[in-house]
């Protein structure tokens, strides 16, 4: 499946003319320039998970509300075939959306992390909860100034507005199932 680029700018255009506020202000808010923010909601660049991050939040959305293909259904089911995954370049790491976002409570998805691969280079905190399950794989957590090793079969549970990140310190790729609230306003 091709990056959806256009469809993710049109979304973002979108969301930005609902909260009523200008491509300059989304840029201040989200800290990229304003010219960026065009470029993405004409879908001529493909832009980074971080960027991506930083427009939700400005957005008061999750993330993967730019990703959904669901219109307000009661009843959402997601093959195999039909995964969404968003890739990060740099680390390497894997978003895989198992479920809508758009009108939801909720974000589901399967998170992979490469070995020795952070899913952020800094810390990111947000409004709402996560929680995670690992599958396969070794997956380190840091919350605020606390630090967990989850291996296969262990949970995790904390408030997103604490600081937080992973790492897989591993020797194969890090597999988990990850729940977090919609709760951004």
């Amino acid at each position: 499946m091709e990056f959806p680029k256009v469809e993710i700018g049109r979304r973002i255009r979108m969301m930005r003319r609902e909260l009523g506020i200008t491509s300059e202000e989304l840029a201040k808010r989200a800290g990229v320039s304003q010219s960026m923010v065009s470029q993405i909601e004409r879908g001529l660049v493909s832009p980074s998970l971080e960027t991506l991050w930083n427009l939700a939040n400005s957005l008061n959305v999750q993330i993967f509300a730019f990703f959904d293909q669901t219109d307000g259904e009661r009843v959402n089911v997601y093959k195999k075939d039909d995964e969404l995954v968003v890739k990060r370049i740099r680390p390497n790491s894997e978003y895989h959306l198992l479920s809508p976002s758009i009108g939801k409570d909720i974000g589901f998805f399967k998170l992979v992390v490469d070995p020795g691969d952070t899913v952020e280079d800094q810390v990111i905190q947000h409004k709402g909860e996560e929680c995670g399950y690992v599958l396969e794989g070794t997956l380190i957590v840091e919350v605020g100034t606390d630090r967990f090793e989850l291996v296969e079969g262990d949970a995790i549970f904390f408030d997103s507005e604490l600081p937080h990140r992973f790492f897989n310190p591993g020797d194969k790729p890090a597999i988990a199932i990850w729940a977090m609230t919609a709760n951004w306003r």
